[in-house]
């Protein structure tokens, strides 16, 4: 009997390709289906043995700056998955400013209808994309920081980084 011809089919559950990189507030891990970055995680994710997409090779490289203080926004494709509610709170996430924030009621309120913060905040915290799609520009009305995907003091270092927060006085170096 002869062997069918191997063809190229895609492989539905394969692990993603995933990007690893090392930055002031731990290990980043960006994942991608090869097309779009899907994922942005603080936690390890399975590091497919693989050469890298371009794209990946180019978010590495857009995260390095960042953090470096040499770029203000991502030019990558990402994924947005959820409901329409969902992805419209992450598109307004896309239009907050490096060195800005605003709060959960204040994009509730641009949005309108029955938005409230509290929808708003719930659809930040399903953000798969932190830093990239960048939740952690939201704050609460009275300025106080509250949840995020990476923890609390994530959320303050960037806010830091960016210049929204004053450093602390006594913060070591």
């Amino acid at each position: 009997m002869p062997s069918r011809p191997k063809t190229l089919e895609p492989e539905l559950f394969a692990p993603l390709h995933v990007a690893v990189v090392d930055s002031p507030i731990g290990k980043l891990w960006v994942e991608s289906d090869g097309a779009l970055i899907t994922r942005l995680s603080f936690d390890a994710l399975h590091v497919r043995q693989a050469k890298l997409p371009a794209m990946l090779e180019d978010a590495q490289k857009q995260l390095d700056a960042y953090f470096e203080r040499r770029r203000r926004t991502f030019e990558l494709p990402v994924q947005r998955l959820g409901t329409r509610f969902q992805k419209m709170v992450l598109e307004m996430l896309d239009g907050i400013p490096y060195g800005t924030a605003t709060s959960y009621q204040a994009l509730a309120d641009r949005i309108g209808g029955k938005a409230i913060a509290r929808t708003v905040g719930n659809a930040c915290g399903r953000n798969p994309i932190p830093i990239i799609v960048p939740c952690h520009r939201v704050i609460s009305t009275d300025g106080l920081l509250t949840g995020y995907v990476g923890g609390i003091w994530r959320k303050k270092w960037l806010l830091e980084h960016e210049g929204v927060l004053a450093k602390e006085l006594f913060d070591e170096a």
